[in-house]
């Protein structure tokens, strides 16, 4: 492992950058380099040890219309008042708004550190073996600065965006607090070099929410453009990324501390999620071949796993809640307004708080590691489980408590329906009756009702639909969707005493996670919704 000598004083580090920067940018340095014209002990570097870590965050000082990149050397001397520095308790701040200049090829903005094995040895190049790790199984790994590694962190994730204008999209509300990210390379060599990310560690909090959501995903190892191409989601603590569900106090709230490690050792990552008043959560994952955390074995992913990449930590605070408005999985179209004041008072921003940082090399797990590791998906992706249960908070009530108004409007528009199953649901500031059953020619069928004062009225009339059945418009606008062929479950829901059928397209994932889509069809034209339909 590659080590700097001593760090630069801080009158000497100024006197270099100064010597280096462009006129705006020194014109900026009241602002960045506070710290270092003072010589104050809150500089970032002084209470962590950065000499393997260089940063990006959200601004374009030099303006040359890329994001600002601190090197090793420069970070000892580095601080930003608004999304990188020490706060009063001693912890290390990421912030980043929703909506800033971002790294080429995403969207989302980041205040995130990336591990550097050269440290400020700058005549190795940054995608150089010797600035990266690998798995012990790449036939090269002694030409690496490092077979695996480890990496320790304690923080509190302090604030997540809270608005979205598709809030059902899986990265709203959410940032990402710990990577593993493979290397790029412009020559693939036998499928490997996509910068695909082994892991993300992810915090979400809906807005109504108490409490958040800790879970984290592994990228299969494919091209971009190929459809299986998608991050698996494992969960940790609450719920995952595209179950709107209130975790409770299965969940961690904001400024609540947790600690993750990231272990890489030989062919395998290690995974342990710590923190006080919940249970201990570990995985294993095999990065050189295409077994899941469950030891499933995965028909889609690269049957080599990471085996040949070129891979690297990454910590701090990673927004997925993008501004972008796309049909596309990543884009929430969260709010910002690109004014770091007034998206920080209307929450449009992330910020986190890191109480621990460390990296060293890996090592064999522990027998306690052992003793808490999660082999087994979760119980409640039985399959007995309705799809699209999950997305819907829906209570069981006895068919003979159905009340006698709603029986009677049932009646009035099927007289021979039979009831099977009847289920309560509070939405939109409404109670709703979902009641299921027959009709006549034994085909399921099922009323949804809504409570008006002391009587229920029906407002729509459902049945569940192959893809075949559907109309040629609707099935051509659900086929452009991303992942359209999981969609489980089809439900045309016509809305009673109109002309209006919604059609519901429930889509559930490898990790067993669900979502929903819902096409409107009225005035002889279909199009696709961007939030769910209201009665």
């Amino acid at each position: 492992m590659y080590r700097i000598k001593p760090r630069p004083t801080a009158v000497s580090s100024l006197k270099i950058l100064v010597n280096t920067l462009s006129k705006s940018a020194f014109a900026a340095l009241p602002l960045m380099f506070i710290a270092a014209q003072t010589g104050a002990e809150t500089i970032p570097a002084k209470k962590f040890d950065l000499s393997e870590w260089k940063i990006t965050i959200p601004t374009d000082k030099d303006t040359n219309g890329k994001v600002d990149e601190i090197s090793v050397k420069d970070i000892q001397s580095f601080e930003h008042k608004d999304f990188f520095y020490v706060d009063d308790e001693g912890n290390m701040v990421f912030a980043a708004p929703n909506k800033a200049l971002t790294t080429q090829n995403s969207s989302n903005t980041r205040s995130e550190l990336r591990h550097m094995l050269r440290g400020s040895n700058t005549s190795i190049k940054t995608h150089s073996p010797k600035n990266n790790f690998t798995v012990a199984s790449n036939p090269i790994s002694d030409r690496f600065a490092q077979i695996g590694g480890k990496l320790n962190a304690t923080l509190k994730v302090q604030h997540v965006a809270t608005r979205a204008k598709y809030p059902d999209k899986a990265p709203a509300f959410s940032v990402v607090v710990g990577q593993i990210h493979a290397s790029k390379w412009k020559k693939k060599v036998k499928g490997f070099g996509w910068g695909n990310e082994p892991l993300k560690i992810y915090y979400k909090k809906w807005p109504q929410h108490e409490t958040g959501s800790v879970f984290w995903t592994y990228e299969r190892n494919l091209p971009k453009n190929d459809k299986n191409r998608t991050d698996i989601a494992y969960p940790v603590w609450g719920n995952l990324w595209k179950n709107p569900e209130d975790p409770g106090s299965e969940g961690i709230q904001l400024n609540e501390s947790f600690s993750y490690e990231v272990n890489v050792h030989g062919d395998v990552m290690y995974l342990s999620f710590t923190s006080e008043g919940h249970k201990t959560v570990n995985y294993a994952i095999n990065l050189a071949n295409g077994v899941n955390a469950y030891g499933e074995l995965d028909e889609y992913d690269h049957p080599y796993g990471y085996t040949l990449d070129w891979n690297y930590f990454k910590a701090g605070a990673y927004n997925q809640c993008s501004t972008k408005d796309d049909d596309g999985f990543w884009y929430a179209a969260c709010m910002g307004t690109g004014n770091w004041e007034e998206d920080k008072k209307n929450g449009d921003y992330v910020q986190v708080a890191f109480s621990k940082l460390t990296v060293e090399e890996s090592s064999k797990p522990t027998e306690s590691f052992m003793s808490h590791l999660v082999s087994q998906r979760p119980t409640a992706n039985a399959k007995n489980v309705k799809v699209g249960a999950t997305l819907n908070k829906k209570e069981v009530i006895p068919i003979d408590r159905i009340p006698s108004s709603a029986l009677a409007a049932i009646k009035k528009v099927a007289p021979n329906f039979t009831v099977q199953e009847v289920e309560k649901e509070y939405k939109h500031d409404h109670i709703y009756l979902d009641v299921e059953g027959k009709d006549a020619d034994g085909n399921d069928l099922e009323f949804d009702m809504l409570q008006d004062s002391e009587l229920w009225k029906i407002v729509e009339i459902q049945r569940d639909l192959s893809m075949e059945d559907l109309p040629s418009p609707a099935k051509l606008l659900i086929q452009k969707q991303e992942n359209h062929e999981q969609v489980k479950r089809i439900i045309e829901s016509k809305q009673f005493g109109t002309d209006i059928v919604i059609y519901e397209f429930y889509f559930v994932f490898d990790d067993g996670t669900e979502s929903r889509k819902e096409i409107k069809f009225e005035n002889n034209e279909f199009t696709l919704l961007n939030e769910e339909w209201k009665h």
